[in-house]
């Protein structure tokens, strides 16, 4: 399977976004890949808009931690959030509910 790039999918993710699926949802999403091509991203859900930042955020209202690649392919839809958080291939702290729904914010 090829490798994914991390920064590239990250830095795409406001294309894939569906304003209409987030109505009403809103939130700070601190993304801590780790890995070969370990980094941080803040995603900011708000107002029907999505940003995506690198780097840390003070008091996010949910926390990701996981490989690189493995982070991605929840956030794209490629893996099952909850699949992925019982078999421990990533790690979630804060609004849980908010991390659940964040996967159908985007096509």
């Amino acid at each position: 399977m090829a490798e994914i790039n991390v920064t590239e999918v990250m830095k795409q993710i406001p294309d894939y976004f569906k304003p209409e699926k987030a109505k009403g949802a809103s939130g700070v999403v601190q993304c801590m890949f780790t890995g070969d091509q370990a980094s941080n991203w803040v995603i900011t859900i708000k107002d029907q808009t999505c940003k995506v930042d690198e780097g840390t955020v003070a008091n996010p209202d949910l926390t990701i931690k996981a490989d690189g690649q493995e982070g991605v392919k929840v956030l794209t839809g490629q893996t099952d959030p909850m699949r992925a958080y019982m078999m421990g291939k990533i790690k979630a702290y804060g609004d849980l509910s908010l991390g659940l729904k964040l996967a159908n914010f985007f096509s």
